[in-house]
């Protein structure tokens, strides 16, 4: 991630009970060629896309657990989530939420602009590909067949779910697109949704593809 900006805008009065925050988010994909074997030479860019949407929360609910409603917010966008931007992202919306709150309705709207290094053209796919998560969560027996594990042999990884540390010299659960989390996390994560949380790889499919 090269680039993260946030500033409050205009407020607006509403009342307590149906108040919303709202955070305006600017994401700039920067799409780069990395040719195989030039070592040092820098990476040449081919294209930029620009994602511009607004996210609403209800004010309690940003609050209580900002971290959690700025990490999907980004997931949903398909940034690269990195733990420094999440909490950044989350320390000001809670900040300006809870100040919203106590100046009885008074709602503010954030603007966040980020640019990512990407290698690929983000997949946004459709609202409709996801439309049937909840009612097709996956089975106990499918993500027993879809979550492998491998060893962690290198530090400063992290669970993309918890944004915790994978321990070195451990085991993290790893999943057929090839991304790692702690176990617990991504079992937790598919009995609700089947998608992989970082790059919406229907887990679901993998049986039938086999």
């Amino acid at each position: 991630m090269e680039a993260l900006q946030t500033k409050p805008l205009s407020s607006s009065s509403s009342s307590s009970s149906s108040s919303v925050f709202e955070i305006e988010v600017k994401a700039t994909f920067v799409i780069v060629h990395r040719s195989p074997g030039a070592g040092d030479e820098p990476s040449v860019e081919v294209g930029r896309i620009i994602s511009q949407v607004i996210h609403e929360f209800p004010l309690d609910d940003l609050i209580n657990d900002g971290n959690g409603a700025v990490l999907d917010m980004l997931h949903s966008m398909r940034v690269p989530v990195q733990p420094s931007m999440v909490e950044e992202i989350a320390a000001t919306a809670v900040r300006l939420a809870a100040d919203a709150r106590d100046r009885g309705g008074k709602v503010l709207r954030m603007e966040v602009a980020v640019e990512a290094v990407v290698d690929n053209v983000p997949d946004f796919g459709s609202d409709d590909d996801d439309s049937d998560d909840e009612g097709a969560a996956m089975t106990a027996e499918e993500v027993a067949e879809s979550v492998g594990k491998t060893a962690v042999d290198e530090a400063g990884k992290e669970c993309p779910i918890c944004l915790e540390e994978l321990a070195v010299g451990g085991e993290a659960a790893c999943v057929p697109c090839s991304h790692c989390f702690h176990e617990v996390c991504i079992v937790t994560w598919l009995k609700k949704k089947k998608r992989c949380p970082c790059c919406r790889f229907d887990l679901s499919k993998v049986k039938d593809e086999v």
